[in-house]
């Protein structure tokens, strides 16, 4: 496809390709992951898992690959979850920032650091594991982040490691570009570990983010991994998580959508052993004019699985939400027991949202249930609270706030979870008020 869209990323690719980390194989596989981008193209409407989501708008930019940039340590520290205990990774712009990054001691058999450092040297056992989740999931823009890629999050744990304390992953987008961040986690047998990662922009950021997290869970281990993505107003946001789960693993999923102007996840969960679970919780909240997409697929490929997934959606005045959640249940899956929920509340006239439950079934012994529902605020839970001496906004904001804390309550971090409690009521008309009533 030649056309000055692709021409842009081309050429973009020839003047980076020097400065990319690594030789050899490495070199290949960006070259042939732009290859099947260009001859793809951007995704249109017309294709089914794209039909809610137009991308017009971003063929439109001409991003070029964001710089490093000097940034405010006090600045980073107002980023940053208050009392939160972690350790720290920051990237400016994608580059990996160590001045304000802080890793404590980790235990033995644990390695956490920038996947620069990896991709510097690639060896035999980075080509196997790079790209290993996505290949058999991939999206054009995936094809994008691959193209580029070169720093992000490398955390490996030997079998029997546990990490004590959660990694906080700060990627801090500041001005206009494009970042293409690439996190590959691989957790041992009987290992353990709880990730956050957190993409910020700065007011009047425009950026073009694309940020893909792939996963191998060894049989026994044990993730949580937190997403909470606050992207400037103007900017566009695609993520891609990538999970693979052995015999007995389990994840728990945290994903928390507030800001962007276009927004998309694409998260896959693969059950690839016996008795492995997975766990989904999902808050989003457009509006302004944001459109944000959650696109979620869980395969159950071995008996005795276990699946939860719950997405809420709170969409204000000229916001559009999108969910699409799919779970398949394949023949050897027996016993699998797997439940999927999406529910959104519509708080004006002009709000929208698309919701899409798929439920496929190739197994006999199962248990499963789905299930979607749009509503707006119970017009006489406002009024009673009104009875009780609150006014209008604080009682439709209460009734809100319960709605999505639902969700927002399974963060099991307690300094996490008031942070985005924080950022969540910051989005409601008199949110510092809201804070004080509850």
């Amino acid at each position: 496809m030649t056309t000055p869209v692709y021409d842009h990323y081309l050429g973009e690719h020839a003047r980076l390709a020097a400065q990319l980390p690594g030789d050899g194989w490495l070199r290949e596989l960006r070259a042939t992951a732009l290859q099947r981008f260009v001859e793809a193209g951007f995704p249109a409407t017309s294709q089914e898992d794209w039909k809610y989501t137009d991308l017009r708008a971003l063929q439109k930019l001409r991003p070029q690959a964001a710089v490093s940039q000097p940034v405010d340590a006090a600045a980073i520290q107002a980023l940053r979850p208050a009392g939160l205990d972690a350790h720290r990774l920051v990237f400016v712009n994608g580059h990996y920032a160590p001045q304000l990054s802080e890793i404590g001691p980790l235990p033995a058999g644990a390695q956490l650091g920038p996947l620069a450092v990896r991709l510097a040297a690639p060896d035999e056992a980075l080509r196997v594991q790079l790209g290993a989740t996505v290949n058999g999931s991939r999206t054009a823009l995936t094809d994008l982040n691959t193209a580029f890629v070169s720093d992000g999050l490398w955390l490996q744990l030997a079998d029997g490691v546990a990490l004590e304390r959660p990694v906080h992953v700060l990627f801090i987008g500041l001005g206009d570009g494009m970042v293409h961040a690439r996190n590959l986690l691989q957790l041992g047998r009987n290992s353990a570990a709880t990730v956050i990662e957190h993409y910020v922009g700065l007011a009047g950021a425009q950026t073009l983010t694309t940020a893909v997290t792939e996963v191998q869970a060894g049989p026994d281990a044990r993730l949580v991994r937190s997403k909470l993505q606050q992207e400037a107003p103007g900017s566009y946001h695609f993520g891609g998580f990538y999970l693979d789960l052995a015999r007995g693993s389990e994840a728990r999923l945290h994903g928390i959508d507030l800001g962007g102007r276009l927004v998309r996840n694409d998260t896959h969960g693969r059950l690839q052993g016996p008795g492995a679970s997975i766990q989904m919780d999902g808050v989003y909240a457009p509006g302004a004019r944001q459109h944000i997409d959650n696109h979620t697929r869980i395969d159950h490929l071995q008996p005795a699985g276990r699946s939860r997934e719950t997405y809420k959606g709170v969409i204000d005045a000229h916001g559009r939400g999108v969910f699409n959640g799919k779970i398949v249940v394949h023949p050897n899956a027996q016993k699998t027991d797997s439940e999927q929920s999406s529910a959104a509340l519509l708080l004006a006239k002009n709000a929208e949202v698309d919701a899409k439950p798929e439920l496929e079934i190739y197994a006999d012994d199962v248990k499963c249930a789905h299930g979607a529902t749009v509503g707006q605020l119970d017009e006489t839970a406002v009024f009673y609270l009104q009875s009780r001496g609150v006014d209008q906004t604080s009682a439709r904001n209460i009734l809100t706030y319960s709605f999505a804390d639902e969700v927002i309550r399974r963060v099991g971090i307690e300094a996490l979870r008031r942070h985005i409690e924080a950022q969540f009521m910051a989005k409601l008309p008199n949110g510092p008020q809201l804070r004080e009533l509850l």
